[in-house]
C-alpha cells in the first residue's frame, strides 16, 4: 500500500477530529444559559452573592467566561489528551461516568446492528430473487414503510404498547453489567427483557434500510459481464445471487456501514432517553439539560471519534473487498 496514501488518511483523520472539538466547543457555548446558575438553581441557592457566583465560576474553571482563550485552550489540550475534567454536578470525573455508561452502549448499538445485517441483507437477496413477484413488491414495500419511520415515533408507540397499555416490558430499560456474566435463566431474563424494546427500535428500522441498499446493490450486479458469463456456464442461480453477486453487492452496503452506525448513534440517544437506558446516550440528555459543559464534550468527542475511525475504516474494508480499489 502506498506510503503517501496512507499518510493522506492520516492527515484527514487528525483534521476531522480537530475540526469536530472545535465545532463541539463553540455549539455548547452558543447555547442559552450558564452553568453557575442552572448549578445554583439545583442547589436551591438562587440568592448566592457576586462573590460566591465567581468562587464557583473559578472552581467550574469558567471564570474567564464561556468564550475565554485560556479555557479554549484548556479544552482543546483536553480533548486531545482525553483529560475530559470532571462533572460539574457530581464531581465525578467524566472517564468514570463514561466507563459506567458506555458499555450499556455499545451493547446497545452492537446487538442493533448484528441483528439488522443478519435480518435485512439475506431478504435483500431473497428480495431479488424474486423480482417480478408479489412477494418482491411485499418484502420492498415493507422496508420502505419500516425505513421511513422516525426511531423516535417507533420508540413511543412500543413504550405505549408493552410498558403502558399491556404492561410486560420495565418502565426503565435497566440492568446491572453483572447480569451478562451470570449464565442463568433469571439473569439471562432480566437482561432480554430490558434490552428487548430499544434493540427492537434500532434494528427494524435499520434492518429495512440494509434490505433496501442490498437490493439496489443486488440489481447492479447482476448486470454486470462475470454474472452472464456464470449463467453461462451453468453456475447454479442460488450461488450467483449469494456467492457472486452478494459479495460484490457488499461494497456499497459496507460504505453504509459507517453511516448507519451514525445513525444508529443517533437514534441511540433517543431511544436511551425514551426508556430510561444508561447509556451514553442518556448521559448526553441530562449534560446538555444542564449545561454540563466536561460531561456532554466528552461524550460527544468520544462519539464523534468513533465514527470518524469507523468511516476511514471502510478505505481499508473495500480494498479487501474489491483489489481494484485504491485508497
Amino acid at each position: 500500500m502506498n506510503p503517501y496514501l496512507i499518510a493522506r488518511k492520516v492527515v484527514q483523520v487528525v483534521s476531522l477530529v480537530l475540526l469536530m472539538a472545535v465545532l463541539l466547543y463553540v455549539i455548547f457555548r452558543l447555547m442559552p444559559g450558564n452553568p453557575v446558575d442552572i448549578f445554583l438553581a439545583s442547589a436551591k441557592h438562587t440568592n448566592a452573592t457576586a462573590a460566591e457566583k465567581q468562587a464557583l465560576l473559578a472552581q467550574l474553571g469558567l471564570q474567564g467566561g464561556k468564550w475565554s482563550v485560556t479555557g479554549f485552550e484548556r479544552y482543546m489540550v483536553d480533548m486531545f489528551t482525553l483529560n475530559f475534567g470532571y462533572d460539574y454536578f457530581r464531581q465525578t470525573p467524566v472517564w468514570t461516568l463514561l466507563a459506567t455508561a458506555l458499555p450499556y452502549t455499545l451493547i446497545l448499538l452492537g446487538s442493533a446492528t448484528a441483528i439488522s445485517y443478519a435480518v435485512g441483507l439475506p431478504l435483500g437477496v431473497v428480495a431479488t430473487s424474486a423480482r417480478g413477484k408479489a412477494s418482491e413488491g411485499a418484502i420492498v414495500t415493507s422496508g420502505l414503510i419500516l425505513n421511513s419511520i422516525p426511531y423516535f415515533i417507533l420508540a413511543v408507540l412500543l413504550y405505549l404498547y408493552f410498558v403502558i397499555y399491556d404492561p410486560i416490558a420495565p418502565v426503565r430499560a435497566t440492568f446491572p453489567l453483572s447480569d451478562l456474566t451470570q449464565l442463568t435463566a433469571a439473569h439471562l431474563t432480566t437482561v432480554v427483557m430490558n434490552l428487548a424494546l430499544p434493540i427492537t427500535t434500532l434494528a427494524v428500522i435499520e434492518a429495512a434500510a440494509n434490505l433496501l441498499t442490498m437490493r439496489a446493490a443486488m440489481v447492479s450486479v447482476l448486470g454486470e459481464d462475470f454474472i452472464l458469463t456464470a449463467r453461462a456456464k451453468g453456475v447454479p442461480e442460488g450461488s450467483i445471487m449469494f456467492r457472486h453477486a452478494a459479495r460484490n453487492a457488499m461494497i456499497p452496503v459496507s460504505t453504509r456501514m459507517a453511516l448507519e452506525f451514525a445513525l444508529i448513534a443517533s437514534g441511540a440517544v433517543i431511544t436511551e432517553i425514551i426508556y430510561s437506558y444508561p447509556g451514553v446516550g442518556y448521559l448526553i440528555f441530562y449534560a446538555i439539560q444542564n449545561l454540563d459543559y466536561p460531561l456532554a464534550e466528552g461524550a460527544l468527542f468520544i462519539i464523534s471519534l468513533i465514527v470518524i475511525l469507523t468511516y476511514s475504516t471502510l478505505d481499508f474494508i473495500h480494498a479487501w473487498l474489491d483489489p481494484r480499489i485504491r485508497l
